[in-house]
């Protein structure tokens, strides 16, 4: 049955996200703690995975059987890829009437400011381990940290494939997945221990997230052509990801052919950033639409904004199952000194610089629930830091969300650029002669960007808070 082994590990995902569903209506522990359900999905996968209760089998009428699923970690590392370019570029084709203001742009100066940090504290805490005890490893991990906490499986997983393609390492990817993995958990359950502090200590009013019903009805109206019905208009959706997925691809490829001759490092490395590659091409195509609708054109349903953040979100959620299904426990082994030492230091340096920087940058009337989802997100997802927000703003009525995840996540993607730059240069160096320095100048690099970006931020909260006293 061969034919269906692909099927099957499709299936799995999606029966596993149905009974983690279950779990979390039903069981009152889970309904206390903020956990993405895709993530509870992944790791009632593992769980049954080949390498835990996979691995035994009993005999029943003559006939053996394995006690768990039996499935292969290579097609759930592939699961990640396409659904992150597909989850980021149909969210990209919504179109948000929401504009910048001085509070988004504040949440994208901060959440790159935390990257760096991440980054400055996994690459020395990583340098510590290597030149103490574990001399073999690349020091490269630690820039793993802001993308494994910061953007999460997705992008850490991805970057550390390109990684291992590149050096033959064989763990960046795996560290990557396992190591974001660890930031839902620090973002869900350390999020709900820091919820329940503010509440204690500023007597906020808090709202009880078990008596917040998942389940919620709204008025949802649909414009379509008169030649598209209802059913027609999620397979032009459709339709519109396949093309750009497919220049997606070209362009791609493209890349790689033209650089791989000049650095092959540095081209294996780019087909990590094929989402960013698809992002860019599906701005562009929402702009051919807005000038061809200026020009008198019916363009402007064509896409639906509704079903392409439903079909973002499916991607989004498929993509976390998937990522820890992938997680190989025997490699885990490997590297678990390390990961452990840039888990505990990324969430200390997380949470410190979140409750005393974020408390500064953000201080007035919703300092607390910028806080929140901040730690939320910048250890999780932006889902993870919602989840938080909601144990405060329930039906979200403050500008915090619009502020900190949709524009501010934004604005921090092009301020964040340059961090995307180093990481290939940290690769790029990689069994060379200048690795050390490269390292190095990395480190300062870091330093000295956060720096600017921190000095900035402080600059500013300081005319805020100057301009209220008046």
């Amino acid at each position: 049955m061969t034919d269906w082994n692909s099927v099957l590990m499709l299936l799995y995902v999606f029966v596993l996200m149905f009974v983690a569903k279950l779990i979390k209506e039903k069981v009152p522990i889970f309904q206390s703690i903020v956990i993405p359900t895709s993530l509870l999905a992944g790791f009632l996968g593992l769980l049954m995975g080949p390498e835990v209760l996979g691995r035994w089998d009993f005999t029943l009428f003559g006939r053996t059987f394995n006690l768990g699923l039996q499935y292969d970690h290579a097609f759930y590392v592939d699961v990640i890829y396409f659904c992150m370019i597909i989850g980021f570029v149909a969210l990209t084709l919504t179109n948000r009437n929401a504009k910048q203001n001085q509070r988004s742009i504040d949440s994208g100066l901060f959440i790159v400011s935390t990257y760096l940090i991440q980054g400055i504290i996994g690459l020395l805490v990583v340098g510590v381990m290597i030149n103490t005890f574990w001399p073999d490893f690349f020091v490269g991990l630690g820039l793993i940290l802001p993308l494994a906490f910061g953007q999460g499986t997705g992008l850490a997983s991805q970057i550390g494939q390109g990684w291992d393609r590149a050096t033959g390492l064989g763990y960046a990817m795996q560290f990557g997945i396992t190591l974001a993995t660890v930031g839902f958990l620090v973002g869900g359950i350390g999020g709900i221990i820091l919820l329940n502090y503010y509440i204690r200590k500023y007597n906020l009013k808090p709202v009880d997230l078990k008596k917040l019903k998942g389940v919620k009805t709204q008025k949802v109206e649909f414009q379509t052509p008169n030649e598209i019905n209802f059913f027609d208009n999620l397979l032009v959706q459709v339709v519109w990801l396949a093309i750009i997925l497919i220049i997606t691809f070209i362009v791609t490829s493209g890349l790689y052919k033209v650089l791989y001759p000049i650095n092959p490092s540095i081209a294996s490395v780019i087909t990590s950033f094929s989402y960013l590659i698809g992002v860019f091409i599906a701005m562009g195509l929402r702009g051919i639409f807005r000038w061809l609708e200026r020009s008198g054109h019916r363009t402007n349903v064509l896409i639906d904004d509704y079903m392409m953040s439903n079909i973002s979100s499916l991607a989004m959620n498929v993509m976390i199952t998937s990522a820890v299904m992938s997680i190989e426990l025997g490699v885990i082994k490997e590297y678990y000194p390390i990961l452990i030492g840039v888990s505990i230091a990324g969430t200390i340096i997380t949470l410190l610089f979140v409750e005393l920087f974020g408390r500064f940058v953000f201080k007035g009337e919703l300092e607390n629930h910028y806080n929140i989802v901040m730690f939320g997100m910048l250890c999780g997802v932006a889902s993870t830091g919602l989840a938080l927000l909601r144990g405060l703003d329930p039906d979200y009525r403050t500008e915090t969300a619009d502020n900190a995840v949709v524009l501010g996540s934004a604005f921090a993607a092009v301020v964040g650029f340059p961090l995307m730059i180093l990481l290939g240069f940290q690769v790029d160096s990689y069994g060379k002669p200048w690795y050390h320095g490269t390292n190095i100048f990395i480190f300062i690099a870091l330093i000295v960007y956060f720096a600017l970006l921190v000095g900035i931020l402080t600059i500013r909260a300081r005319r805020r808070q100057h301009a209220g006293t008046k």
